[in-house]
């Protein structure tokens, strides 16, 4: 497995990251849960996670804020930390709030904008946004 090698290579040294649910997000939450399960039984230390565009842009908000929850306190529950991606570049002003928001109040360590995959990656404006509706330890 690549992550125990990296985790092997990195000897404690430097933190191993890996993505679920790269790069749209579409699958469904045992899926994501599952991945970054063996993720962090591989070794790694952080998790990159990517939410599901579809379900948020439906409005299943909800939906989305449980999978962010499941996987926050997966990764806490193994001492590692969890990166929220929402994919800026898809989403309006008002949908970058709500999701820093709910990445917020559910507990996730970090919100990052994209994944590079969208038509273009993130802008200042979306940094500012995003920093105007975080909590200091979010961003």
């Amino acid at each position: 497995m690549l992550r125990a090698f990296c985790r092997r290579a990195a000897a404690g040294a430097i933190p191993v990251c890996t993505v679920v649910g790269f790069p749209l997000g579409y699958q469904i939450t045992k899926v994501k849960f599952f991945e970054a399960h063996q993720a962090l039984n591989d070794g790694a230390t952080e998790i990159d996670m990517v939410i599901n565009i579809g379900a948020f842009k439906s409005g299943r908000v909800e939906e989305v804020e449980d999978e962010i929850g499941q996987l926050v306190e997966l990764c806490h529950f193994k001492n590692a930390i969890l990166k929220v991606i929402i994919e800026t570049a898809l989403l309006t002003e008002e949908e970058i709030i709500t999701a820093c928001r709910i990445c917020a109040a559910v507990g996730a360590d970090f919100v990052k904008t994209s994944t590079g995959f969208a038509a273009r990656g993130a802008s200042v404006a979306d940094i500012t946004l995003m920093r105007d509706h975080l909590p200091p330890e979010s961003a």
